[in-house]
């Protein structure tokens, strides 16, 4: 039996709805991007599977249970390729690597949250300079339908209260933050840092700074608005509860670093 089908075996079906397991893999399955250690819970050197070197990060990535509602599903996964002509075959990659984060909202009453609840912890929100990623759409039309968002838990340090989300708006944001063209079933990049981007606070800080879902603020204005806030309990990808999606995301990058998700686990790079 060779290597590519023992790992397979090894790996089916130990990535599941809510609890992700997470193996090393082989650094050149990965394209060319560097690895770094930023949050990883192994050390290089460390292997996963026997004889099989590897270099994972990304324990502590998964479902944020206290945000997550209904059956929706996060799975990390192979692909998906898309389509960005007219042949037949699907044959654009996922942005890094071979894989990417499956997500499926069935209905507009499901809600799913997947992220990092540790590494960003009392970050300073001014502290973040670049926030991008990675969508991928899987339906034949873009009408009705809502994407993936970024979602910041936040203690806003702005009048009485603790506590609030931070929630970029892929579908209203302008380009350069989010493509000319919105186009399903092909990777398309959305930059929720830069000019264009539109992001709202929940609770009474929206309110208070002037950054609600109905009057959206750029990642600029909304740091200007908050300047002593600090991340909370989580960063990571939210979508609902509004309308179904089938689609991934992937590429998740905070500054200089990228949160590659691979069948195999969540790994890191340096930005190229």
């Amino acid at each position: 039996m060779n290597t590519s089908k023992l790992l397979a075996g090894r790996l089916s079906g130990l990535i599941v709805v809510g609890a992700v397991t997470l193996m090393a893999a082989p650094q050149s399955a990965y394209g060319d991007a560097e690895p770094v250690q930023a949050d990883s819970g192994t050390t290089e050197g460390q292997t996963g599977l026997p004889g099989l070197p590897g270099l994972l990060s990304g324990s502590r990535w998964g479902i944020i249970g206290r945000n997550t509602l209904g059956g929706p599903n996060a799975v990390l996964r192979e692909g998906p390729y898309g389509r960005t002509g007219t042949a037949f075959a699907a044959t654009q990659a996922p942005p890094y690597g071979q894989g990417s984060l499956g997500i499926i909202v069935g209905s507009g009453n499901d809600k799913i949250a997947f992220g990092n609840e540790t590494i960003f912890a009392g970050d300073r929100l001014s502290s973040i300079r670049t926030l991008r990623y990675w969508v991928f759409a899987g339906v034949d039309s873009l009408a009705g339908v809502s994407l993936p968002n970024i979602t910041i838990e936040a203690d806003p340090n702005v009048g009485t209260a603790d506590y609030t989300s931070l929630v970029y708006l892929p579908d209203s944001s302008t380009s350069p933050s989010a493509p000319a063209t919105r186009t399903p079933n092909v990777w398309q990049q959305y930059d929720a840092s830069t000019t264009g981007s539109r992001w709202y606070a929940t609770g009474a800080t929206g309110t208070a700074i002037g950054c609600t879902q109905a009057t959206p603020c750029s990642f600029a204005d909304l740091k200007t608005r908050l300047p002593n806030a600090v991340v909370s309990l989580s960063l990571g990808f939210s979508k609902g509860r509004d309308n179904p999606f089938v689609g991934a995301v992937d590429g998740l990058q905070v500054n200089n670093t990228v949160y590659d998700f691979e069948f195999s686990g969540v790994r890191t790079r340096l930005a190229r």
